[in-house]
């Protein structure tokens, strides 16, 4: 470790028992101290200061922001996230699984699960989600979701179908799963559509409703000449950008 990344975290180190109790409450690496976490906190962010430190802890319902990213957690006991949180990191860990707790989650509206080993999710559908990050999982299917995710991410699973569409859904990421086709609504109502990356050949003969698409996205898809023609000419190159 260089002078500056150790003045760096004595500084932290410093900034953190001045302000127990601030709102924000940032914390990183396993030989961070963690001090007592107050009501007045906020916001906590605790990223890679390891499984058994976070298990260790009781976090206050007052809290509406919590980060564990990059914590190597396996597992998430179903009484250590506060129901009332509005935000929540669980990226960069090993989790398999949520806990059908999960679906009481209420309030949530940012769940970010990207790059851990889900196959399966709980239902989320009585949840008030608008942005769910599912990116670099092992999903081959997914449960009822709720109509107020605006954007949902899916990078890199394993899904063959995309069956249901949020209703608010504004953005969708489906790149690097192992579609072959799609369903004809699929773009209606999108502003982007990433499909980049896939088995697609082709995409419904009828495009007049994804008018809507700012950004469609087939980089990489094994596409005929002809069919990328044909797709070219079903937009207005002034207001959708298409990516081959």
């Amino acid at each position: 470790m260089g002078l500056k990344d150790s003045l760096l975290k004595i500084a932290l180190i410093v900034w953190v028992f001045g302000c127990v109790h601030a709102e924000t409450l940032m914390l990183e690496g396993r030989t961070t101290p963690i001090p007592a976490i107050t009501q007045s906190v906020r916001a906590l962010h605790l990223r890679a200061v390891g499984a058994d430190r976070v298990y260790a802890l009781h976090f206050p319902e007052t809290l509406e922001a919590l980060n564990l990213s990059a914590n190597n957690l396996m597992l998430l006991p179903g009484d250590l996230i506060p129901g009332h949180l509005k935000h929540l990191w669980l990226s960069d860990n090993q989790l398999m699984s949520l806990p059908q707790e999960a679906g009481k989650w209420h309030r949530l509206t940012y769940l970010n699960l990207d790059r851990n080993r889900l196959a399966q999710l709980p239902d989320l559908s009585s949840t008030s989600l608008r942005w769910l990050r599912l990116n670099h999982n092992r999903l081959t299917h997914l449960p009822p979701l709720p109509e107020t995710i605006e954007r949902l991410y899916l990078a890199d699973n394993l899904l063959r179908t995309f069956a249901s569409k949020p209703k608010a859904l504004r953005h969708l990421t489906l790149a690097g799963n192992p579609l072959e086709t799609v369903a004809p609504d699929l773009g209606c109502g999108l502003e982007e559509l990433d499909l980049s990356n896939t088995k697609i050949t082709h995409l419904p003969e009828n495009l007049t409703g994804w008018q809507s698409l700012r950004v469609l996205n087939l980089a990489n898809c094994p596409l005929s000449s002809n069919e990328k023609d044909r797709i070219e000419a079903a937009f207005d190159p002034l207001k959708t950008l298409i990516l081959f």
